[in-house]
């Protein structure tokens, strides 16, 4: 078995995917492209915290751990 080691940005764009119920990236990107939000996640270890975003945020404030550490998605995944 191998184990495959992913960088911390990928981790929490697979931890937003999860929580938010996608089974795929394409559909991430096709639900967000449609409404003109996004979701966005604390990039904070050990923190989780998702909320609504505007597409291009990279440093929104997180209401869990009190940083501006939230990034959307459309920023993790790299269209912006």
């Amino acid at each position: 078995m191998f184990t495959i080691a992913l960088s911390h940005k990928a981790e929490k764009l697979v931890l937003l995917l999860e929580l938010e119920g996608f089974t795929s990236l394409e559909d991430f990107i096709l639900k967000f492209l449609e409404e003109g939000t996004c979701s966005g996640i604390c990039m904070t270890e050990g923190c989780g915290h998702r909320t609504k975003v505007e597409p291009d945020l990279s440093e929104g404030f997180c209401e869990a751990c009190s940083g501006n550490t939230i990034v959307s998605g459309f920023v993790l995944v790299g269209f912006i």
